[in-house]
């Protein structure tokens, strides 16, 4: 039996047997304003509460401040996390502007930092999930010259890093149904979460599909979301 990793969204894990396999690198994806952060700091928030696992999520464009009085607003307060459980927020959306403000963003290799950081964490403290949010922020400040061999070694590295492991990455034409800037990332992903809006009236609601999930039974049905200080639930009736 494949260990797996709850969502803890409510009605999901029981349509995917149990949740997302261990060690799996899954694609958090959607147009903006679809709580695609939101969702990947659910998953792990509420896995180190409930599971005692440890956490680490890097921002590349929302400041620590912002990110966590967001998520507090919805229940999700990391500070609060008793037991062996734990998740860190690291900044690397400050550390860019400074470097943008000094003219050095070109000198970072961005990629290689992403997976020294997580690696150092979890030799030091212990990891088990990983967020990076997003990939468009870190395709805006790096430069692939072969985008599909480039993306591939970078997916590749992040897998040996042996966590499992949530990508952000924002469609910016969801009607092409493109999962990634470059088109490659839905292959290489061995899952793929869709948040999509659609309007009703003067309703805008949220659904989630899974729309890839390896070794998982799981539908591909769009389910609507909601959220409040509960977490999240999708709608199955």
């Amino acid at each position: 039996m494949t260990e797996r990793i709850k969502t803890f969204i409510g009605g999901l894990d029981e349509r995917m047997e149990g949740g997302i396999p261990d060690k799996y690198l899954t694609l958090v994806c959607g147009r903006a304003g679809t709580m695609k952060s939101s969702i990947a700091f659910n998953i792990l928030y509420h896995n180190a509460k409930e599971n005692g696992l440890r956490g680490v999520y890097i921002t590349l464009e929302q400041n620590r401040k912002s990110l966590v009085e967001s998520m507090v607003r919805i229940g999700m307060d990391p500070r609060k996390i008793t037991g062996k459980g734990g998740i860190v927020v690291v900044d690397m959306a400050r550390l860019r502007k400074e470097l943008e403000d000094q003219g050095k963003q070109a000198e970072i290799n961005w990629p290689q930092s992403i997976i020294t950081t997580v690696n150092n964490y979890k030799m030091k403290y212990g990891c088990n999930l990983f967020v990076l949010d997003s990939l468009a922020a870190l395709y805006s400040i790096t430069d692939f010259k072969t985008p599909r061999s480039d993306v591939f070694m970078f997916f590749d590295r992040i897998r040996d890093l042996d966590v499992t492991t949530f990508l952000v990455s924002e469609m910016l034409d969801p009607d092409k149904q493109l999962f990634g800037q470059y088109g490659v990332e839905d292959f290489l992903a061995d899952g793929i979460f869709h948040l999509d809006m659609q309007r009703d009236e003067r309703n805008v609601n949220l659904f989630l599909s899974v729309v890839k999930m390896r070794m998982t039974k799981h539908d591909r049905a769009y389910y609507p979301v909601i959220v409040d200080k509960e977490g999240f639930e999708i709608v199955t009736q």
